[in-house]
């Protein structure tokens, strides 16, 4: 696998064109003047308001999800951080040429569209170490739900399946609880050995808390049907996700050190944390087969699900959403 994100230099192979993770070579002179662009966008978005609405509603929303710490853009202030985003993810890239650009103002609604939420966007991303992975998870909706369907209806393996999570990460967020932040980190390395398909977390009032994903094939079967044995993919999946922990237990001050002093920015992570394991379809489970996922979650300490669990968590909050909202 390789390692994937703004903050990860290049790690380079043949990934196939759907994948808008992977890593290009681009010259500088171009990020620069991307740069440059962004950072008139800024001028502009602080100086002329009222402009900037137009400037919004023109920019596609298939676009606009490409940096999920943002959301929707449909305001001066939306897009005022969109830009603002863009700019420091493209600095990052070669901070020889990317000057500093003000980060944009902070508001704290009292009331008004976001109910649910506990800050403004800008609020909650500026100042984050890992802002580029920040979800919105309150942005998700019914369309989500019904395109994830279609991609796990068609998929034979999981690469589709990592690949569009990846690029719709408020699917993999919707069962968590904490209302202070989550993120999802997809094919973030561990070190040279490992690279796990998704690292998500999220922060309460407790702390942090952080949770390994592995993901196996759709198609896969848990359990041989003849003798009851685990399936060779969940061996797989239950092995790899062992492995992160003891590389967890012997690194732990380098994950949880900032990504500011060259560490992964892993706040409080801990070999403890859960990992979870996507396999198979809801409909290929027996009774039998349930009763032994439970005794091996509990033996393992890993919380093991068909990729159906992450539609009902996703029904679950849109239904929980609705309610809330004026």
């Amino acid at each position: 696998m390789l390692a994937r994100g703004w903050q990860d230099r290049p790690v380079t192979d043949a990934a196939p064109s759907s994948d808008l993770d992977r890593s290009v070579p681009v010259p500088v002179r171009e990020i620069a003047a991307a740069l440059g662009l962004a950072r008139a966008l800024a001028r502009v978005a602080d100086d002329s308001p009222a402009g900037v609405v137009a400037l919004a509603s023109a920019l596609d929303d298939q676009v606009a999800r490409l940096l999920p710490e943002v959301g929707p853009v449909d305001d001066a202030e939306s897009f005022r951080l969109f830009v603002h985003r863009l700019h420091d993810r493209l600095a990052a890239l070669a901070p020889e040429v990317g000057s500093a650009l003000p980060p944009p103002p902070v508001t704290v609604p009292e009331d008004g569209p976001l109910p649910v939420r506990r800050a403004s966007r800008s609020a909650a991303v500026v100042g984050d170490g890992l802002a580029d992975a920040f979800v919105w998870w309150d942005d998700i909706t019914a369309n989500d739900i019904a395109r994830y369907r279609e991609v796990l209806d068609a998929g034979t393996d999981e690469g589709p399946l990592q690949r569009h999570l990846a690029l719709n990460p408020l699917l993999v967020v919707q069962h968590l609880g904490g209302g202070h932040g989550r993120w999802v980190l997809p094919q973030k390395r561990l070190g040279a050995e490992y690279v796990p398909d998704f690292v998500v977390g999220e922060r309460s009032s407790s702390g942090y808390e952080w949770q390994f994903v592995e993901l196996q094939s759709p198609s896969a079967r848990l359990f041989v049907s003849s003798s009851g044995r685990q399936s060779a993919q969940l061996d797989e999946g239950l092995r790899q996700i062992s492995e992160w922990r003891r590389w967890l237990a012997d690194n732990r001050d380098y994950a949880r050190r900032p990504r500011s002093s060259n560490g992964l920015g892993l706040t409080d992570v801990s070999a403890d944390d859960p990992g979870v394991l996507l396999i198979g379809r809801e409909a290929d489970l027996t009774d039998e087969d349930r009763q032994r996922r439970r005794q091996l979650a509990a033996t393992y300490k890993v919380r093991i699900h068909t990729y159906d669990w992450l539609v009902r968590s996703a029904e679950a909050r849109c239904t929980d959403l609705s309610s809330r909202r004026p």
